[in-house]
């Protein structure tokens, strides 16, 4: 019985250690979450809309036919270059050259491009697709070039389309993580927000109906449709279905809880399991991860006011980090336990630096450093002066400009390599605080342990006796002074 409360003992302080210890720091750090649910469908992809972190991948570079989805492609580039009161004229192309889903309109009918695109988006109308096409580019092959022109600037790598509705053809196919920085793209357009997630629409009487035209939202995550209401999803904010025979189920859907807004995509999917497979994704990402603030959590974590306004201005800093920037972690770490890079290649506009962040081998995000109000000029530092109602100062020669640039890359150099020691000296401090308080309930674990075992506490004990005895032997002494001492006078 002894033997196995001493075992129990040492097995309860073990596991008060494992915390603390390193063992633990190592574990995490490799540590990325898993989703529980099996996902069926051919290729799946969860990406955070923010970052643009991947937070849940199956075979997203391999392609598939993408069917309706394509649409979103299709209504991003008619936002872009259109006005929503444009007059859109059906051709005769657009009535008889598409088949499949539609609102039924007729040759020469008349519709605004608002209307035409809540038609694409809600209905999945190929002959809307077809006719706004034909209406931004003059030609349908026009805007076909413009669409994959669209996908590479937006970074796709993997994809190529061929049409503007999504209906089978060889040579039009999408991998997830295209079509996921497509839904992406779109979802940052506050128009496109708007028709994705609206879950009815009225088309008024046209040239060519006397009756209003009803639409409908088919993503049945946002909008219950004949009643059907079990798939209904109360984060889902837009979204768009796609099924063709080749193609099978896809399906795009955004959601937003709190501060984090997620896509998921599914490729290749089947009918009903690919909703009860997007729920999962989306609870996934909900359930086991966090969105930071990048300059919150640097600036008022990391750096000390010296190091925040460095000693390039006293009373403004001259580079700060882009105030909306986030990053996304699991919810088991904390924001210091990712690793930051710097980077001057291949900025953004107006970016003196971008401050790349990773964790557990996953890109979590980026953050651009931007410029103040602060410009560096050939003897020192002058505040910019193109504020309202202030006068611009002259143009800078090719010389100085260069000469400003080098101090501008030298003074931001200094201000982030000052940030990242701040970083990496916070973490050996934190390291070392672990380490210490791992020696401490070590130590004491160890004396609970042997303060409990036989021949500790015999010879507890035995001292204890010593000590006892030798305090009556005092006092035995010490009365026998005073006798004698008493005698004596």
């Amino acid at each position: 019985m002894k033997k196995l409360i001493r075992i129990l003992g040492i097995l309860l302080c073990a596991a008060m250690i494992v915390p603390v210890v390193p063992v633990s720091a190592k574990r995490s750090k490799d540590y990325w979450p898993k989703i529980g649910e099996k996902i069926s469908a051919s290729s799946a992809i969860l990406m955070d809309l923010d970052t643009g972190t991947i937070l849940y991948q199956k075979k997203i570079d391999k392609t598939f036919y993408p069917a309706s989805i394509t649409k979103i492609l299709t209504t991003l580039i008619a936002i872009e270059n259109s006005t929503m009161d444009e007059v859109v004229t059906f051709s005769e192309d657009a009535i008889y050259n598409t088949e499949g889903s539609g609102i039924w309109r007729d040759i020469g009918e008349k519709m605004t491009m608002e209307q035409c695109l809540y038609a694409i988006m809600l209905e999945s109308a190929n002959e809307c697709a077809y006719a706004v096409a034909e209406h931004i580019a003059g030609s349908l092959s026009g805007f076909v070039d413009m669409m994959n022109e669209k996908a590479k600037e937006l970074g796709c790598t993997a994809s190529h389309f061929n049409n503007p509705h999504g209906l089978p053809d060889e040579n039009h196919y999408v991998s997830a993580r295209d079509m996921a920085l497509i839904a992406k793209a779109a979802y940052e357009n506050e128009t496109f927000r708007l028709i994705c997630g609206t879950k009815r629409y009225t088309i008024p009487p046209t040239n060519k109906h006397t009756d209003p035209t009803y639409l409908q939202n088919h993503h049945l995550m946002l909008n219950s449709r004949n009643g059907e209401t079990k798939y209904l999803y109360e984060y889902c904010t837009g979204g768009k279905t796609g099924y063709t025979q080749a193609a099978g189920n896809t399906l795009v859907t955004f959601a937003q809880k709190d501060d984090m807004t997620l896509v998921a995509v599914i490729l290749a999917g089947s009918s009903p399991a690919y909703w009860g497979e997007t729920r999962a994704l989306l609870d996934f990402g909900f359930d086991n991860f966090n969105v930071y603030n990048v300059a919150e959590n640097e600036e008022e974590g990391s750096l000390s006011e010296e190091q925040k306004y460095d000693t390039l201005n006293a009373n403004a800093p001259y580079a700060k980090i882009d105030p909306e920037a986030k990053i996304v972690l699991p919810k088991t770490v904390d924001f210091d336990n990712a690793v930051m890079d710097i980077s001057y290649e291949n900025l953004p506009e107006d970016a003196l630096a971008q401050l790349k962040f990773s964790y557990a081998k996953h890109e979590v995000g980026t953050a651009d450093v931007i410029r103040t109000n602060v410009e560096i000029e050939k003897d020192g530092l002058v505040l910019d002066t193109t504020k309202s109602g202030e006068t611009v100062a002259e143009e800078d020669t090719p010389e100085e400009e260069a000469e400003q640039n080098d101090g501008e890359k030298t003074a931001v150099s200094s201000f982030f390599k000052k940030l990242k020691n701040s970083l990496t000296n916070k973490k050996i401090v934190m390291a070392l605080v672990s380490v210490l308080a791992g020696v401490i309930i070590l130590i004491l674990a160890l004396f609970l342990i042997f303060s409990r075992s036989y021949v500790m506490r015999q010879r507890i004990s035995n001292y204890r006796n010593r000590k006892r005895e030798s305090r009556k032997y005092k006092i035995i002494r010490d009365n026998t002074k005073k006798r004698w001492w008493g005698k004596r006078r």
